[in-house]
């Protein structure tokens, strides 16, 4: 959008398609917003019930679920430097668009019609790619499928919406808007091989490809499902994990033997025993964890003691925490990675403190029912 334009009549599709538009967005930026909020509690206490309506039916259950991980350090450098890669693009997409945002509202003040310079001259719409990029470091941060599938939705939106704001300047500036349209691209230079939308060669090529927005849509969202699911198999090759029939063995720490010694000594002990003999048919899932670390989505603590997050890279290798829980998942068959695959939830069970050195347990306790923020669905790497 190059101009404010004047509204247009109540049943023209901007008058939907924007709504429609922030309500994909705030899907996608609402969530991380709050959780590192204090008003986290009172968003989920709204929030949670709708994400756990989703997760009564195996059909919808696996859009809670996370893709990235989001609690793990991995052995790939390229998944570790996600977190770093969200955050750089909330910044550069947020300032996109307050300066985009500035330069259209300072021309609207000053009444100097058609704005065709600064990033408008390189876009016609550089405030919906910074609103893109912003949408794509949210997704980064908070890997939700369903968050996904919103995030591209809403290109689509944007794309539809960009165009309807196109036709009402086109109304209202003519010639000097159909110039500055011709010389310049939608979103960034395109490729001299691919004519811009719009134009009928272009709609000729679209057209081979889908006949109808709906299907361009489609197919666009199974790719990205598709692209979604195989980094998660990615993930799941590169975090610290151990699987042995029903029981999956997880660990956000990067731990080799220690991992494996930490479970066997905790399941040698008799109170463990006895905790999980109800389970001993059912999917479970253990999160091993150093002593000294804490994580705010996994229910281990009865209080907050550093926040979200505390990992300190240089903990001691002899002693952990484990969180044994029963998976909530609707395959009752899943077994090894197909447990982490299907969980969309945990009930905790029971939380070990052993020593590895020693190979003792040092202490046995029962973990809160869920984490702070309530009873929905988290990150389980």
């Amino acid at each position: 959008m190059t101009t404010l334009p004047e509204s247009g009549p109540g049943g023209t599709p901007s008058n939907w398609l924007r709504p429609a538009a922030w309500l994909f967005y705030l899907a996608i930026v609402l969530e991380i917003l709050f959780m590192i909020s204090p008003a986290a509690g009172y968003f989920y206490a709204l929030y949670g019930p709708s994400l756990n309506v989703l997760d009564h039916a195996a059909v919808t259950a696996w859009l809670t679920q996370f893709f990235l991980p989001h609690i793990s350090t991995t052995r790939s450098g390229i998944l570790n430097a996600i977190p770093w890669i969200g955050g750089f693009c909330v910044m550069l997409g947020g300032a996109c668009f307050l300066a985009a945002a500035a330069q259209l509202y300072w021309a609207k003040f000053r009444r100097l019609g058609v704005v065709a310079t600064g990033l408008y001259g390189i876009s016609r719409h550089p405030q919906y790619i910074g609103l893109a990029v912003l949408g794509l470091g949210c997704l980064l941060l908070w890997p939700r499928f369903l968050v996904l599938l919103s995030y591209v939705l809403m290109l689509f939106l944007y794309r539809l919406l960009a165009a309807a704001e196109e036709r009402r300047c086109e109304q209202q500036f003519g010639r000097s808007y159909r110039e500055y349209r011709s010389r310049t691209a939608m979103a960034s230079r395109a490729p001299p091989s691919l004519p811009e939308p719009g134009s009928a060669a272009a709609w000729a090529k679209l057209a081979q490809l889908s006949c109808t927005r709906p299907g361009r849509a489609f197919i666009a969202v199974l790719a990205a499902l598709l692209v979604a699911l195989g980094f998660r198999e990615y993930t799941l090759s590169q975090i610290s994990a151990y699987y042995e029939g029903h029981a999956a063995v997880l660990s956000p720490a990067l731990l080799d033997g220690e991992l494996l010694a930490a479970y066997r000594t905790a399941t040698g002990h008799v109170r463990v025993s006895r905790a999980l003999a109800y389970v001993r048919d059912k999917s479970l899932l253990v999160h091993v964890l150093p002593e000294d670390w804490y994580l705010a989505d996994l229910p281990m603590e009865t209080a907050t003691k550093h926040g979200g997050h505390y990992t300190p890279a240089n903990f001691d290798r002899r002693r952990y925490k484990l969180l044994f829980s029963r998976a909530r998942t609707h395959d009752p068959q899943a077994a090894g990675k197909g447990i982490v695959r299907s969980a969309y939830g945990i009930d905790p069970i029971i939380v070990v403190r052993v020593d590895i050195a020693a190979g003792r347990v040092t202490g046995v306790d029962t973990p809160p029912a869920h984490v702070l923020w309530g009873d929905i669905p988290t990150p389980l790497f």
